[in-house]
């Protein structure tokens, strides 16, 4: 008598284990889901410690304890894989044997500006066990915006500062099987402009878009894209990159009242249906307002070649989730 072996093709869950520092705020950290994987299914044993959100988002770090995540495949919640976090204080990492042990890895990576994708140079990346912790590594940029360290594996939160520039903060797992060069995009600081979105994704697909629709004076829309470019004293698209890993960034110099709604589509994959492409593409969108406010977002896990992602009143500047996906093959109709 043999197995009879699954339908499905092999898929994994990455990271398998996150240990992280309890800090005064909330800590998300999204999974990545490769291989076959149809409509997965998320639960957490400890609620307390950390929940996990529908999208694959894991919201932890406000609580000290531990918490096996569970993912099934998909919706027949018929193969299954775990993901332990821990979360720890953060004297834990400096006095713990096996966290200053870990094996060396060599981290390297480019600095660079969001309008014009020129390297920043002497930008201070810092390393940090949390986000309110102090430094554990830190170097500079070289004069290209280049930089190199080793640190010891593990989930660092991530601190990238240069005169002039938006601080950057984020994420970064040093694993040696999978460390590999680090992009990490600087806005330059909002000087009359209103808001500036940063998309930047992974390998594939090649060609992801930026859109953006809003109010025009008349009572029309107006929609920035790539042969779109400016839309006079509303926004612009700064940069179109169509070879992998971005940044696409947009800047809104003006809001009058309407809605405005900025989008990601994938060019690559536009006539496909369905396709994954970009909810595997690992794109996330990061909006700086001229307030200070900042916030993230990460594609759904989810089919579609359109990614709806957030919508701004314009009469208050409220930035609100859409998060949807949807099909799209005509360029100019996304967003509209």
């Amino acid at each position: 008598m043999t197995d009879t072996p699954p339908a499905f093709s092999h898929w994994e869950v990455q990271p398998r284990s996150i240990r992280l520092s309890a800090g005064e705020f909330e800590q998300r950290v999204p999974l990545s889901l490769r291989g076959d994987v149809d409509a997965p299914v998320f639960a957490s044993s400890n609620p307390e410690v950390a929940e996990i959100e529908p999208d694959g988002v894991i919201r932890c770090g406000w609580t000290i304890g531990n918490a096996v995540l569970m993912v099934w495949r998909s919706s027949a919640r018929d193969s299954l894989r775990h993901v332990l976090v821990e979360v720890r204080d953060p004297s834990w990492f400096a006095d713990h044997p096996d966290f200053a042990s870990g094996a060396s890895v060599f981290l390297s990576g480019t600095v660079i500006n969001a309008l014009n994708t020129s390297g920043v140079g002497n930008a201070l990346i810092e390393f940090r066990r949390s986000e309110t912790g102090p430094a554990a590594f830190q170097t500079f940029a070289n004069a290209y915006g280049g930089f190199e360290l080793s640190v010891p594996e593990g989930f660092y939160y991530v601190e990238v500062t240069a005169p002039g520039y938006i601080a950057w903060h984020g994420w970064v797992n040093a694993d040696p099987n999978t460390s590999g060069d680090i992009q990490i995009v600087l806005s330059p600081e909002l000087d009359g402009q209103v808001a500036r979105i940063v998309l930047q994704w992974g390998l594939n697909p090649r060609d992801l878009d930026s859109h953006l629709t809003g109010p025009t004076p008349s009572g029309g829309r107006f929609h920035v894209f790539y042969s779109h470019t400016i839309e006079n004293e509303a926004a612009e698209l700064d940069v179109d990159d169509t070879s992998s890993y971005g940044p696409e960034t947009i800047t809104i110099h003006r809001l009058i009242p309407g809605v405005y709604r900025y989008a990601v589509h994938d060019y690559t994959n536009r006539n496909a249906n369905p396709s994954t492409g970009l909810a595997q593409s690992g794109a996330s969108v990061k909006v700086f307002l001229s307030d200070g406010r900042e916030q993230t977002f990460t594609v759904p896990n989810a089919p579609g070649t359109v990614w709806t992602v957030f919508e701004i009143d314009g009469a208050t500047g409220t930035v609100t989730p859409v998060n949807a996906m949807s099909y799209q093959s005509q360029p100019a109709n996304v967003g509209m």
